[in-house]
């Protein structure tokens, strides 16, 4: 097997060439812009290369565990009253107790068409304070519906952090709408659709406005991530 190393001549050229490559890919990170903070949810965005947007956003829930979160995420009949233009949210499978799949229609406002996703879910322990819930776009699971465009490119993440009886809640999203939507005008409708779902989602869970379903989800692991 070849092997590759500097030489002890060469040694202070490698680490000064190490040194560039790891200040350069740091820098190349886009940086987190505020977009606007109100009613105590804060969104952030970076604006990628082609001008799309991965986003970001953080609220602070008095009162509330990470449990009452999971339990909001499974009563799907609530889901219109907080995700903003969702319509419908339908439980398609169990994989696991930590694993889920899910449907959901989106009711765009003009001039967007509606769309649809589904989305394979997972829920993990990341240490004694922290859990997560991994988001990702399973396009293929369902035949598509004429007239709705099917979103394929999804990820997101929930973090979720107990602070005493608070629950920090950091939310990041990455989607492409697919169709022919301009770039500008998908950054505009998720920008607000993001704080309008935030800050609902905030409220709905400190008002406890929802009911628990048999099917909320538990921390466990995610055996099924390949799935198509």
């Amino acid at each position: 097997m070849a092997k590759h190393f500097c030489g002890r001549t060469s040694m202070q050229k490698c680490m000064i060439f190490s040194l560039f490559c790891f200040t350069t890919n740091v820098y190349s990170q886009p940086s987190w812009q505020l977009y606007e903070s109100k009613q105590g949810v804060s969104v952030y965005f970076q604006r990628l290369t082609d001008d799309t947007l991965k986003m970001k956003a953080e609220t602070v829930v008095n009162n509330a565990t990470e449990e009452d979160l999971v339990a909001l995420l499974s009563d799907t009949d609530t889901a219109p009253r907080w995700i903003e233009n969702i319509t419908k949210v339908t439980l398609l499978k169990i994989l696991s107790p930590s694993e889920n799949l899910v449907y959901s229609y989106i009711d765009s406002p003009w001039p967007v068409s509606n769309r649809d996703v589904i989305t394979y879910s997972c829920y993990t322990k990341v240490n004694d304070l922290q859990t997560q819930l991994s988001i990702h776009a399973r396009p293929d699971f369902l035949p598509q519906t004429k007239g709705v465009i099917r979103i394929s490119t999804l990820n997101a993440t929930w973090l979720l952090t107990q602070q005493a009886e608070n629950l920090h809640i950091s939310y990041q999203v990455y989607a492409l709408p697919g169709g022919k939507i301009p770039t500008w005008l998908n950054n505009r409708v998720a920008l607000k659709s993001t704080l309008k779902t935030l800050i609902n989602l905030a409220e709905t869970l400190a008002t406890k406005q929802y009911t628990a379903k048999s099917t909320v989800i538990r921390t466990g692991d995610c055996t099924h991530g390949e799935l198509p």
